[in-house]
C-alpha cells in the first residue's frame, strides 16, 4: 500500500475543507466509523458524510489547540532534537481511497526513517483519559494515519492542563489496522455509498443530529408501523424503571442527609467524602420583573422553538381490528 496526495490544504476555506472531508473517513472520524467513539455516533458521522448536517464549529478548546500547535512542535524539537516538518496535504490510501489523512507533521529519524507526529492539547479534567496511553479516539486516529501514510512509528505530543507536557510513542499495530480497515470499509461501503443510515442509538450526538434533521414538525399526524408498538412498550418500561431508580436514589440520599444532620461534610469508614454544603445562588425574580417592568421583559424576550417528545395512550386502535 502506498499513500497518495489528494490535495494541498493550507489555503483552504472552512467550506472547502468540509466538502473535502465528506469524500472519505479521516483520522478524527476513525473511532466513530468503528463505533468506538464516546462523543460521536456512527449515525451522526453518516449524516455528516451525506451532507445532511454540518459538523459543529470548533470551540475555544480547538482554537487554543491550533494556537498552541507551533509552540508544542517547537518544544518537542527542543526536547528530542528532532525537527517537525508540517504536512499541508490530504493523503489517501491507494488500496482504500476513502481512508484519508490530514496529519500535523513528520520527523526524519537519525536512521533515515520517517515517523508521524500528532499534536494535541487537553484540559485538566481529561487527564485520567491519558493514564496508561492514549484515549481510544486518538489511538484509533493515529493508527488510521499510520496506515494511510504507510508509516510504522508515531509521536503523540500533548499538553494537558496547560502545564503537563508529554510525548507518547507508539508503533503501528497490524491487528488494530486490519480491524480499522474492516470496520471503516463496512461503514463507507454499506452505509455511505449505499445511502443506508446506521441504526440510531442513545448517544447525545445522535439526539443533536435528529434535532438538526427534523427541527420542526411539518405534518400533523401519521400512523407508525407495528414495530413502533414494541418500541413504545420498551420505552415505557424503561421510564418506569427510571422513576423507580430515582425514588430509590432519593431515599438513599435522604438517609445520608439524616446521618449528616447539620454537618457540611463527613467521611465514611471506607474513605468516601459525603457533603451537604450550604450553597447561595443569585436568581432573577422573573415574577416581580414582569410585574414591575413588563415593557422591559417584552423587549428582551426571545421566542425559542424546539420539539417535545411524549407518549400517551389514546384508546384508538389504528390496526382496524374490531
Amino acid at each position: 500500500m502506498t499513500k497518495k496526495v489528494l490535495t494541498k490544504t493550507n489555503q483552504m476555506s472552512r467550506d472547502e475543507w468540509l466538502h473535502l472531508r465528506r469524500k472519505g473517513i479521516g483520522g478524527s472520524d476513525a473511532a466513530a466509523a468503528c463505533g468506538l467513539s464516546r462523543y460521536k455516533s456512527m449515525f451522526a458521522l453518516y449524516q455528516e458524510k451525506m451532507g445532511k448536517v454540518v459538523p459543529e464549529l470548533a470551540g475555544e478548546a480547538a482554537y487554543w489547540g491550533t494556537v498552541m500547535e507551533p509552540v508544542l512542535r517547537s518544544e518537542f524539537g527542543r526536547r528530542t532534537g528532532l525537527t517537525v516538518e508540517p504536512m499541508p496535504y490530504l493523503f489517501y490510501a491507494s488500496d482504500h481511497p476513502f481512508m484519508i489523512a490530514d496529519i500535523d507533521g513528520i520527523v526524519r529519524e537519525k536512521d533515515g526513517s520517517v515517523s508521524l507526529v500528532e499534536i494535541k492539547t487537553a484540559n485538566a479534567y481529561a487527564a485520567p483519559d491519558w493514564v496508561g496511553g492514549l484515549p481510544i479516539e486518538y489511538y484509533m486516529q493515529v493508527q488510521h494515519y499510520l496506515y494511510v501514510c504507510d508509516l510504522t512509528h508515531a509521536y503523540v505530543v500533548v499538553l494537558i492542563g496547560g502545564n503537563d507536557f508529554r510525548t507518547i510513542e507508539l508503533d503501528r499495530d497490524p491487528d488494530t489496522v486490519q480491524s480499522l480497515i474492516k470496520l471503516e470499509s463496512d461503514f463507507w461501503i454499506n452505509h455511505v455509498e449505499k445511502g443506508t443510515a446506521p441504526a440510531v442509538d442513545g448517544m447525545e450526538s445522535t439526539s443533536k443530529v435528529l434535532e438538526q434533521l427534523y427541527p420542526t414538525a411539518e405534518k400533523i399526524s401519521m400512523v407508525l408501523p407495528e414495530s413502533a408498538d414494541e418500541l413504545v412498550s420498551y420505552y415505557l418500561s424503561l421510564q418506569s424503571q427510571e422513576k423507580s431508580l430515582k425514588t430509590e436514589k432519593t431515599a438513599v440520599e435522604n438517609q445520608l442527609k439524616e446521618l449528616l444532620k447539620d454537618n457540611q461534610c463527613a467521611l465514611t469508614p471506607a474513605g468516601y467524602a459525603v457533603s451537604w454544603k450550604n450553597v447561595t445562588t443569585n436568581r432573577l425574580d422573573t415574577t416581580a420583573l414582569r410585574k414591575d417592568h413588563p415593557d422591559l421583559v417584552a423587549q428582551y424576550t426571545k421566542a425559542a422553538s424546539s420539539r417535545r417528545f411524549s407518549i400517551k395512550f389514546t384508546h384508538t386502535n389504528q390496526k382496524g381490528d374490531k
